[in-house]
């Protein structure tokens, strides 16, 4: 039996016009989503709020507590759970969406209850694009909201902005929490939402705005669409737009201003510890990187020792424009050989200049074959000698449009060999 009202799955094509066409971004509305006895069932079985489950990103106590443990709340989210899993409810949300292919998550990352009490507010935001741990696409947001009375003038509704870093161009549509209502909208770089500050009137302060959210991803996403991995994004408050020159401040006014210059000030100490964090992370990562480079040695056969890393030689086998390289035959060195490939991609076909402790070499190659490179040397073991090989002909491949890399490749070491 289907946890999904007969409502809403029998308007599932209207929906989906719905959502394509929205603006600021797409998204859609759903009234009377779930069974409505169903949902009452959720609603009833709704954890209490507890501080323990309302720590900030500061870990401070606020006023929403969020529960991700939802199979151990009861057994209607138990059923609830199961429901989210199946291909009925993840197909049903792909054929709204146009999203093929989505993917429940098992850890309800940010998602699963949540109730946000008097007082409290949502900045505007973009969320965590990639799920912190199977590092899938993060694509859509579904919020189930469980106020059977909300009223436009406590705040509190859900609000999607075109753009909140621009106050004057920003276009704003807002959703009243109200049971039952779904509501899904696709998370990207500019799927900005949020809610202003809750203001229950006096004879309503014991209620909350309560709601369960879920988060779907697939595994692969539109290029146009990714983008590096990043946390969730905050837009501060500013000055309220209705203010003007002359305005005198009653408490009010000063409470709200003081609000959101703590709020701000908050974020600013978030920002800053988060960068302190991963400033020291890349810094451990670059001592790592600096190790293996040091480490790196050119795969070679013979009876041969490298006192240095090659330098314009990556560990892939690609080689820049200049590639240089020391090395200290074991045994009396007779000739270095070198296999090589110049790539198709070159706009003409490659000529190697080659220089071995001044004595100089010119090699031809064809575009896209491969070839052998001779020298001829005759060194005692134990010296060292330093090889230098300029290319004459390189090319870019994000240039070319291949992929994201940016390296200057001029030709592939298949093989290196010292003879003896």
């Amino acid at each position: 039996m289907s946890l999904m009202s007969a409502s809403a799955l029998q308007t599932r094509d209207e929906l989906a016009l719905r959502f394509r066409d929205a603006q600021p971004f797409r998204h859609v509305v759903v009234d009377d989503f779930f069974d409505p006895a169903f949902c009452q069932s959720i609603l009833d079985e709704f954890p209490r709020f507890e501080d323990r489950f309302a720590l900030n990103e500061m870990g401070e106590v606020g006023g929403k507590a969020v529960r991700m443990g939802v199979r151990e709340l009861s057994p209607t989210y138990r059923e609830l759970d199961a429901f989210l899993q199946t291909s009925e409810f993840l197909g049903y949300v792909s054929k709204v969406t146009g999203i093929p292919d989505l993917l429940y998550d098992a850890d309800y990352i940010g998602g699963g209850t949540h109730e946000n009490r008097d007082g409290q507010n949502l900045a505007t935001h973009v969320d965590f694009n990639y799920h912190p741990r199977t590092n899938t696409h993060r694509r859509l947001n579904l919020i189930v909201y469980l106020n059977h009375e909300w009223e436009q003038t406590w705040g509190g509704a859900l609000e999607l902005h075109s753009d909140p870093w621009n106050a004057a161009a920003n276009h704003k549509l807002s959703v009243l929490p109200l049971f039952n209502r779904a509501v899904i909208f696709e998370t990207n770089e500019v799927s900005w939402h949020g809610f202003e500050e809750i203001r229950l009137p006096a004879d309503r302060k014991t209620i909350s705005r309560k709601s369960f959210a879920i988060y779907l991803y697939t595994k692969e996403r539109p290029p146009a669409e990714t983008a590096p991995a990043h946390a969730t994004v905050y837009v501060p408050d500013g000055m309220p737009r209705d203010w003007n020159a002359g305005r005198v401040l009653d408490d009010a006014d000063i409470n709200l201003l003081r609000a959101r210059f703590i709020h701000l000030r908050g974020q600013l100490k978030y920002l800053y510890e988060r960068e302190k964090h991963d400033s020291g992370q890349i810094d451990i990562l670059k001592r790592a990187l600096d190790e293996a480079r040091v480490a790196w040695r050119l795969p070679m056969q013979g009876y041969v020792t490298q006192d240095a890393s090659p330098q314009g030689m990556w560990d892939d086998g690609w080689v820049s424009s200049q590639l240089q390289l020391s090395l200290v035959p074991q045994r009396m060195l007779t000739a270095l050989e070198i296999e090589l490939t110049a790539p198709a991609q070159l706009a003409r076909d490659q000529v190697l200049t080659i220089d071995v402790d001044g004595r100089r070499w010119e090699h031809h190659i064809a575009r896209g074959s491969h070839s052998t490179l001779v020298l001829k040397l005759k060194r005692a073991a134990g010296t060292r000698v330093a090889l230098r090989i300029d290319a004459a002909a390189h090319f870019v491949p994000a240039e070319r449009g291949e992929s994201g890399d940016n390296r200057e490749l001029a030709w592939m070491l298949r093989e290196a060999r010292v003879m003896h």
